[in-house]
């Protein structure tokens, strides 16, 4: 009681002041038609403000469940794609690497690119079939390796990661060889292991091979910027721009082999 009576005893008069002038607008606006219409016109002016503001907020607080619908629905869409050109396969070999890929959506809820070593984290684990080894790409862009797991999350090894090698090619002409990081430019890898004979261009985009079980082929990597053959070398040394920004990435896709554990044992078998 004390207190409500010092806070009405220092801040009563502006209350009384308040109140009087919404008083004052009140009646204002009651009893004159000019002012009553202009009160009107600015109450549905701010009020659609308001309403449009409302939406917009309600909008991007639904963008991350768009966006995981969207990427499920992405994944069907590769899942399918793949399939249907394991049909109709160029020839047994082609049907033998498309066939078995299947794409698992996930999330990215960790990521860094400004080590010489980067990691990321993604929102799938053993749960969800992901084991370490598995492919990890993006809409437009190859992201790194499946390093380990646990239930619910697994550690991914980079593109920009100088543990990381995978298998590409030139599109134009099947020319293969390795693609790493060199630890500079988060935007460029390096493609080497070309024969310096085959024909190189600046422009020709560079895409995953195939010759492993890890990647299917024709996935987009990069394009072609600057080339040169190292002295003493018999290979080129290529520059690739990326097409994807790894430093803007939120979603990603896991590709599991579904013949993985049987491609695993086997490999293991012919190394003893």
């Amino acid at each position: 009681m004390i207190n409500l009576l010092y806070f009405l005893s220092r801040y009563g008069g502006l209350l009384t002041f308040v109140l009087l002038e919404l008083l004052s607008v009140y009646l204002v606006v009651r009893y004159n038609q000019t002012q009553r219409d202009i009160y009107l016109n600015s109450s549905r002016y701010y009020s659609g403000i308001l309403l449009e503001k409302t939406t917009q907020l309600r909008h991007y607080a639904s963008m991350a469940e768009v966006a995981d619908s969207l990427s499920k629905e992405n994944a069907t869409l590769y899942n399918r794609l793949y399939s249907q050109l394991a049909i109709t396969p160029r020839d047994a070999e082609v049907d033998s690497l498309l066939s078995p890929f299947e794409f698992i959506p996930a999330r990215v809820i960790k990521n860094s690119i400004n080590q010489p070593n980067n990691n990321l984290t993604l929102n799938k684990g053993e749960l969800d079939g992901v084991q370490a080894g598995m492919g990890v790409v993006l809409s437009k862009g190859v992201l790194g390796i499946v390093r380990n797991t646990s239930p619910h999350f697994c550690r991914v090894l980079s593109l920009l990661n100088s543990q990381t090698f995978i298998s590409a090619a030139i599109r134009r002409n099947n020319a293969f060889g390795v693609i790493h990081w060199d630890g500079l430019s988060p935007n460029v890898v390096v493609l080497e292991e070309i024969p310096k004979h085959l024909d190189i261009q600046v422009g020709d985009t560079v895409v995953t091979s195939g010759h492993s079980s890890v990647f299917p082929p024709g996935l987009e990597i990069g394009r072609v910027t600057n080339y040169y053959i190292p002295s003493g070398s018999n290979s080129f040394r290529i520059d690739v721009e990326l097409f994807v920004d790894l430093s803007r990435i939120n979603r990603a896709y896991i590709i599991r082999n579904r013949y993985w554990d049987e491609l695993q044992s086997l490999e293991t078998t012919e190394s003893k």
